[in-house]
């Protein structure tokens, strides 16, 4: 709208059509990655940037938690396959500690995978014989999942690709991201603690996996006080466009060591909340 308010949201449905929806409020949940993408696209003379993009901070500051996983083999059959995915976590270096050479922390969760699952990740490119011990030993096998803070960067970030479309011919996102110094020696750390703490119990043998590439999306349409820092308020209500808000894990300014899930809901309760009475009193 000419005042700077949304008002309709186009989306294409599976024919093909294009459909306009009117909306009086707009809640954008993408996530880190599709968020800023859909924000990004949606420019105008307006707002040439992308909406919520003034401060031109969209896309930025992109999280992902730091990981890597620590594998074991034991003696006898532990059979990591019977119970849930992830049972439990060790939360003893969930602390601020600069004397281990990083700031921030990070979780070890227990991670019970099947054969298939674990023969993709447990040594990416690698092959006969040590990839096929591993896989042999599957039933004595056990694992843990390092989860910890990276550090949000702001060339960490979500861009618009300039010469690949999707099959809308719309723009893809590149997905840039480089650890910080501060996250290779959390992993490290992990990496050690992991496994002091299979072989304190008596694994045969202990194996460190690389980090997925990706984890738990989070950063790019991070929440400030000011404006100029940042594309939301801490209701997630975007500081430039007063009837749109985000309402995922981009609104993180920080990832912590935790799984964002709950936050997420937490964040997404509070924001409803608080849209009723926006709305009630005609602010939106």
């Amino acid at each position: 709208m000419p005042e700077g308010r949304v008002d309709s949201v186009l989306y294409v449905d599976i024919d093909g059509n294009m459909h306009a929806q009117k909306a009086r409020v707009v809640a954008v949940a993408g996530n880190a990655i599709e968020t800023p993408r859909l924000l990004l696209m949606s420019s105008s003379p307006l707002f040439p940037d992308g909406l919520a993009n003034s401060s031109r901070q969209l896309g930025r500051n992109y999280m992902r938690h730091t990981t890597g996983s620590v594998y074991a083999q034991f003696p006898d059959p532990v059979r990591m396959y019977r119970g849930e995915t992830m049972a439990g976590l060790i939360a003893d270096e969930s602390r601020l500690d600069v004397d281990r050479g990083f700031v921030g922390g990070y979780y070890l969760e227990t991670i019970s995978l099947g054969p298939a699952f674990l023969a993709s990740f447990v040594e990416p490119g690698g092959w006969w014989p040590d990839f096929t011990r591993l896989i042999d030993g599957y039933a004595r096998t056990a694992g843990q999942w390092i989860v910890g803070e990276d550090l949000p960067q702001e060339s960490n970030r979500i861009t618009l690709n300039t010469t690949v479309t999707d099959r809308l011919g719309l723009p893809v996102p590149n997905v840039h991201f480089d650890d910080h110094p501060n996250d290779v020696a959390m992993r490290e750390h992990g990496y050690q603690q992991g496994s002091l703490l299979y072989e304190a119990v008596g694994a045969e043998s202990t194996h460190r996996t690389t980090p997925y590439p990706s984890t738990h999306n989070m950063g790019t349409a991070r929440m400030s006080e000011r404006p100029e820092d940042g594309a939301v308020n801490a209701f997630g209500q975007t500081h430039d466009v007063p009837n749109l808000f985000v309402s995922d894990g981009s609104q993180f300014t920080t990832g912590a060591a935790a799984n964002p899930t709950l936050t997420i809901v937490a964040l997404a309760i509070r924001q409803a909340e608080y849209i009723v009475e926006q709305m009630r009193t005609g602010q939106v």
